[in-house]
């Protein structure tokens, strides 16, 4: 069994405010197909567990009745309900994580996850969830990853920056190794073994700042973590994106994926 990773509740404290600009948008048409499949209708209560700056609960907003969102980081909770003010008043905004998921909560029809379930013990998080989530909910995991084309010779480049500077963040390593359990095997041995994917494939235009930015949203390389390495990377990092960018922008293929796990 792999051993989850250790729980660092303010691991995101100083990539909160880039995360938005830097990480890859989940693709609407994905929103869309995961509400059909889990027959969303607007009365449903929905749980985003660890929502970051609250883009699943956003997108779902309209597709619910009501929703929480917990995360264990202030400043993520800040912009996410920030975000959400006047836009989504049906999403509850609390601080806590999979740790503090009990029945207290009340039900739920689906709990969404996005990015966020390496981060948890994920046996504890299903058990849990077991308990919350109606017979015929769901949860879904969400994910981003950008795919390697002709069109993006410069990603296998920065790739490999971002990993050179990453490698001192023991998290990491944990999840790169051998003895890691992928999500779907983690699934397969709880009560949510029913999976079925969904996959929405874009070609996209992105800013080299947004690249910056997606450097800058990850834990492995924090200033905390890197001190004035990190100023190297970025250097580094805009040197590269820039001799691929034509006027500031470059394009990248991505991949948006939801996981859908039901009983």
């Amino acid at each position: 069994m792999t051993t989850p990773i250790p729980f660092i509740p303010d691991r995101f404290k100083s990539n909160a405010a880039h995360y938005l600009a830097g990480r890859a948008a989940y693709a609407p048409r994905l929103i869309r197909r995961v509400a059909e499949i889990c027959r969303l209708d607007g009365t449903q209560r929905l749980l985003d567990l660890g929502c970051g700056p609250g883009p699943l609960s956003l997108a779902f907003s309209t597709w619910i009745g009501t929703g929480v969102a917990i995360d264990p980081e202030p400043e993520m909770l800040r912009i996410a309900s920030e975000l959400g003010a006047g836009i989504a008043p049906n999403i509850e905004y609390r601080r806590g994580s999979s740790y503090d998921l009990s029945p207290e909560m009340g039900r739920f029809q689906i709990a969404v996850i996005g990015r966020a379930f390496h981060w948890m013990d994920r046996h504890d998080t299903l058990a849990r969830l077991n308990t919350l989530i109606d017979p015929q909910g769901a949860v879904v995991l969400f994910a981003t990853s950008q795919l390697d084309d002709p069109i993006t010779p410069w990603l296998t480049e920065y790739r490999a920056l971002l990993d050179e500077y990453a490698q001192t963040d023991p998290a990491r390593e944990q999840r790169k190794s051998d003895s890691w359990e992928p999500h779907e095997h983690i699934l397969l041995q709880s009560a949510f073994r029913s999976l079925e994917r969904v996959s929405i494939i874009e070609i996209r235009r992105v800013a080299v700042e947004s690249l910056i930015m997606r450097a800058l949203s990850m834990s492995s390389l924090s200033r905390e973590r890197l001190g004035t390495r990190l100023d190297e990377l970025l250097a580094r990092a805009r040197t590269l994106l820039e001799s691929h960018a034509s006027d500031g922008w470059l394009d990248e293929q991505v991949e948006s994926v939801a996981l859908i796990a039901r009983r």
